[in-house]
């Protein structure tokens, strides 16, 4: 039974059980599958290996056109050649028209409205074209004095789609989908970037792209909640970036990873199981608050990064807050202590109090005046608070003050878990600055305090560095 396969195998093949097969004798679908792996390139490049390979190339292509690069100009002067721009970019596609064009963009700052049918023409031919990756990059050099972007047509795609696309990232540009548009159902990545939409518009459209994978959401400002509440299975990314928003809400149960820069709002994952990875950048926040708000919001996160640039603290313990980090392993946080808030970074362990099963504590401290302050409570009112599974902790920007001080007493003598503790007076998070001339800060000092006060507690066991 095994021999009559191998025949009818070799008969349909045409090579006897043993005959090399080389690569141009591969079939057309499958030498571009491999070749369709490089880099645009080295993809280009393979055309010189043979005719056929030659042909693959101009069947299969991708094709990017950068309005600098094809114009050969300066972005200043780029408005000056979109006739040139147009004419070639049409040139191109006319010689691809009946092909499959697996990448299609178009890099070009959308100043006026001329080139509408243009851009219509482009997206609609790459419906026929089967493109999997169909970039817009519109924006304008000086976006912020424009507003009227380019509008998305969505009334010239196949039943209101584009079936083959996987890959799509648009920038300056409005969506408005009809209420009979069907979604992408292929797509895997998307990245609006300066897009004009509603809510409303923006949570249909998100929504049925059901097998999105990858999201990323830069300053689309849509004054409102940013909320998609439809079963979004396969995503794994998602990015907001300096959103004008008000909420943020997703049903994503298998995201792993989440990044945030922006205004302090709320964000609501709690239905996000699986999330590894957490990144958050707020522009200003009471740091209790966000505590809060990330306690209700991410309460399954594993590893959290938390910067804020306007920080402000207040004389708070929250000893009654029920909420914890139940998954969180790995905790970053970013401290800028102003003037007015030296006597109050003790509190910051309200949120290390929230992380019953922390293993990795890293603290970044930035602010000079900081350095040497005596001032603030001490650890004895914090009371006792283990930290059973505390193994490492990293503390940057150590200034010799009595806050940060209490802090690292207070988790070593209560973290009978901890192998490695190191302690760097140089500042990692910013640039360090010293607005009292002389010498410059005092490390020396500030190193001093930290071994004598520090080495007497800690357990031989333990790897202490001080930097």
């Amino acid at each position: 039974m095994m021999n009559d396969n191998l025949t009818s195998q070799q008969m349909r093949t045409g090579y006897a059980y043993g005959e090399a097969i080389r690569l141009e004798d591969l079939p057309q679908d499958i030498l571009y599958t491999i070749v369709s792996k490089l880099p645009p390139k080295e993809f280009a490049r393979t055309s010189v290996l043979s005719s056929k390979w030659g042909c693959m190339w101009s069947a299969c292509p991708r094709l990017t056109f950068d309005g600098v690069a094809v114009c050969k100009c300066s972005r200043a002067d780029l408005r000056q050649h979109t006739g040139k721009f147009v004419h070639k970019v049409n040139a191109v596609l006319q010689k691809h028209q009946g092909k499959v064009v697996e990448t299609l963009e178009v890099r070009f700052d959308f100043v006026d409205s001329i080139l509408v049918n243009n851009i219509n023409a482009w997206v609609n031919f790459a419906v026929p074209s089967r493109t999997k990756k169909l970039t817009l990059d519109l924006k304008p050099q000086r976006f912020w004095k424009y507003d009227s972007p380019y509008e998305f047509p969505f009334e010239l795609l196949e039943g209101g789609s584009i079936p083959h696309l996987r890959q799509m990232q648009l920038s300056f540009v409005s969506l408005k989908p009809p209420l009979q548009f069907r979604g992408f159902p292929n797509l895997r990545k998307l990245h609006l970037q300066l897009v004009n939409v509603s809510r409303k518009d923006l949570e249909h459209v998100l929504s049925h792209c059901y097998n999105l994978v990858w999201l990323r959401i830069d300053r689309c400002n849509l004054n409102d909640e940013l909320t998609v509440d439809r079963l979004l299975p396969h995503l794994l990314y998602l990015r907001v970036e300096w959103c004008e928003l008000t909420k943020i809400r997703f049903y994503a149960v298998n995201l792993a990873t989440f990044e945030y820069e922006g205004a302090y709002i709320p964000i609501d994952l709690s239905y996000s199981f699986k999330l590894q990875n957490a990144y958050l950048m707020l522009s200003k926040a009471v740091f209790q608050d966000a505590l809060m708000s990330l306690l209700n919001g991410l309460p399954n996160v594993q590893n959290l990064s938390l910067r804020i640039g306007l920080q402000h603290l207040k004389k708070q313990w929250l000893w009654d807050n029920p909420l914890k980090f139940s998954y969180l392993r790995h905790l970053q946080l970013f401290m800028f202590i102003y003037p007015e808030e030296v006597d109050k970074v003790l509190y910051f362990v309200a949120f290390l109090r929230a992380t019953p099963l922390i293993e990795k504590l890293e603290v970044h401290f930035s602010g000079y005046p900081l350095w040497l302050a005596d001032v603030g409570p001490r650890r004895q009112d914090l009371g006792e608070c283990k930290y059973h599974y505390l193994k490492n902790i990293c503390i940057t920007g150590f200034k010799g003050a009595r806050g940060q001080l209490e802090f690292l007493l207070h988790v070593m003598e209560n973290a009978p878990a901890l192998e490695a503790i190191t302690v760097d007076t140089n500042q990692r998070a910013t640039e360090e600055f010293w607005p009292y001339g002389g010498s410059g800060p005092p490390f020396e000092e500030a190193k001093q305090i930290a071994i004598t006060q520090l080495s007497t507690t800690l357990p031989h066991s333990v790897q202490f560095d001080v930097i």
